[in-house]
């Protein structure tokens, strides 16, 4: 059995010495001024460091180098807060959710300058496609990781949970390396436990584009509704149908294609009266989960990657202890003598 932590040590100790695979974003924020303005100028807004927070365009405007947080400098209507800038510039990180940052917000410009590329005016202005080329395959790494952790299983097994290719699985399990382990009943996890936790603290997010939406009913009814749909829920209210003890008082939904939530009753929300949010996945590995919610693993990343709240965090280990149980226990029934499963490693 494994304890409850308080705390997420066990997550931040997993991000900082993981060996399995090495990401180059979502797990940290840094910036780099030379590339932001490199990129700045490809996309023709050459700027100048005006001071250190500050930058000064050829056109005239300035731009205030934000935190990681632009919202923290906009009021929750959408409309600037008090300042002296014309653009709020958001260099480097990750890139997900920027394009609904950059509608909704026409003033502010992200810019990762590590991949040179500039989002301004509500749409992308320079760069490649926000694509993750950086590391390709990042979402089917993770993808076999947890069917491998849940299920085991042949190269065919796992490539028809994951709706990947017998090749594409075969380049991920060679990617894990000694993390798995071939036998006479199919891949498997070299650790359970350690495997699990990786793939609940490594995952960097489903990326993606996000909406805020409301309608005055229930949270039930919304899942309900949004099931019918062909969304696949998650959140606080996936994780409370798991079992796991946290108020089922938010809701977001996986769709491969946006839904017309005004025509079901909903409208565009702020962050202080949101009831559903909806996400266009850039990972859509994680739409092949079985059932009308995602998996556990990723519940369990939308609900730390929300805040610090301790009943987050909570719900969060308690994701984390249900995992480990119900892989140790599908890992028993695997190689028990009458399973009959005599799977080969394809």
């Amino acid at each position: 059995m494994v304890a409850l932590m308080g705390d997420r040590q066990w997550v931040q100790d997993i991000r900082h010495h993981q060996r399995i695979l090495l990401l180059p974003f979502g797990l940290g924020w840094t910036i780099d001024i030379t590339q932001t303005l490199v990129a700045l100028a490809a996309a023709g807004m050459p700027a100048k460091v005006e001071a250190f927070d500050r930058l000064r365009f050829d056109d005239g405007r300035s731009g205030f180098l934000s935190t990681p947080n632009p919202t923290a400098t906009i009021n929750d209507d959408g409309t600037p807060a008090e300042r002296d800038e014309d653009l709020i510039v958001l260099p480097g990180g990750s890139e997900g959710g920027v394009l609904s940052l950059a509608r909704r917000y026409p003033d502010l410009v992200v810019v990762n300058g590590k991949r040179q590329r500039v989002w301004a005016n509500g749409k992308q202005v320079y760069g490649s496609s926000m694509e993750r080329d950086a590391t390709p395959g990042w979402r089917n790494v993770f993808a076999v990781a947890r069917t491998v952790t849940m299920h085991g299983g042949s190269t065919a097994d796992i490539a028809a949970r994951t709706g990947l290719s017998v090749k594409q699985v075969s380049e991920v399990l060679r990617t894990l390396g000694d993390h798995v382990v071939s036998t006479e009943r199919g891949w498997e996890a070299a650790d359970l436990g350690q495997l699990v936790d990786w793939t609940l603290a490594a995952y960097p997010g489903p990326g993606g584009i996000r909406t805020s939406w409301r309608r005055d009913d229930t949270i039930d009814d919304q899942a309900d509704q949004l099931i019918g749909l062909g969304g696949l829920m998650s959140d606080r209210w996936a994780a409370q149908q798991t079992g796991v003890f946290v108020p089922p008082n938010r809701l977001t939904a996986f769709f491969a294609q946006h839904p017309d939530m005004q025509a079901v009753g909903y409208k565009p929300a702020t962050a202080n009266d949101i009831t559903v949010t909806v996400v266009i996945p850039q990972d859509t590995t994680i739409l092949t989960a079985e059932g009308c919610c995602t998996d556990d693993f990723i519940t369990a990343h939308v609900i730390y990657a929300d805040s610090y709240d301790d009943a987050n965090t909570d719900a969060v280990n308690g994701l984390r202890q249900l995992l480990r149980f119900r892989s140790d226990l599908a890992h028993d029934l695997r190689w028990h003598p009458d399973s009959g499963d005599e799977d080969g490693t394809g």
